[in-house]
């Protein structure tokens, strides 16, 4: 849990200057000054619409997650990120991805939620759209260089952007906390035993929402 906080840091980690510079090239080819406006397109997803931007994809191709074939700090699945479009031609071309058919990309996805990771859409920002979109990554909040690093350096109001948030019943929840061990926002949080819940750190991805015994929570898409 403290990997989730700002200001954590492990021992072979992502720098800041590096983290800025990495999301930067990602979504726009950019080197990002420390504290200019950031407009990137680095879009937390949830299931469904991870979907339709595999549905709009002419070409669909996976390779092992590069951030936790480096730093190894957790255990979760590798063969997870997906490429879209060029991106995923440009790999197959390389020899570092394999082709992969829509049927194949859904199950790598469910397999990568099941295992709490977080989908993960960039683009580049002169076509922000589905057509427009290169990867979806399945991150973690440990090794990914753009989500793990920007929540560590509480960069990620600025750099992540959201297409949905969560809302609760507390009419139903129990307080058992497997939502706050899911989250890797920090929107969640024991405190005396009882579940709290920060809506404006939420960003959507609605893994709370898969894990929840009760069906507190529910995904409210954005219009």
């Amino acid at each position: 849990m403290a990997h989730k906080l700002p200001g954590y840091r492990f021992e072979d980690d992502w720098d800041r200057d590096w983290a800025e510079e990495n999301a930067g090239n990602t979504a726009a080819g950019i080197a990002l000054p420390v504290y200019e406006e950031i407009k990137l397109n680095n879009t937390v997803l949830n299931l469904d619409s991870v979907k339709r931007y595999l549905e709009k994809a002419h070409k669909i191709a996976i390779q092992d997650c590069p951030c936790r074939t480096k730093l190894h700090h957790c255990d979760a699945p590798r063969d997870v990120c997906v490429q879209l479009n060029d991106a995923a031609e440009k790999g197959i071309a390389r020899g570092t991805s394999r082709q992969i058919t829509i049927d194949e990309a859904l199950e790598v996805v469910t397999r990568a939620r099941d295992a709490g990771l977080v989908p993960m859409a960039y683009m580049r920002t002169d076509t922000p759209k589905p057509e427009g979109v290169n990867y979806v990554c399945n991150c973690c909040s440990c090794c990914c260089s753009i989500l793990g690093a920007t929540l560590r350096f509480n960069m990620a109001p600025h750099i992540l952007k959201s297409i949905a948030t969560t809302t609760m019943d507390e009419s139903k929840c129990v307080s058992c906390g497997k939502c706050v061990e899911r989250c890797h926002f920090g929107a969640r949080k024991m405190v005396d035993g009882k579940m709290e819940y920060d809506k404006d750190l939420c960003f959507g991805c609605g893994l709370c929402v898969s894990i929840c015994p009760t069906k507190a929570i529910s995904l409210i898409q954005f219009t």
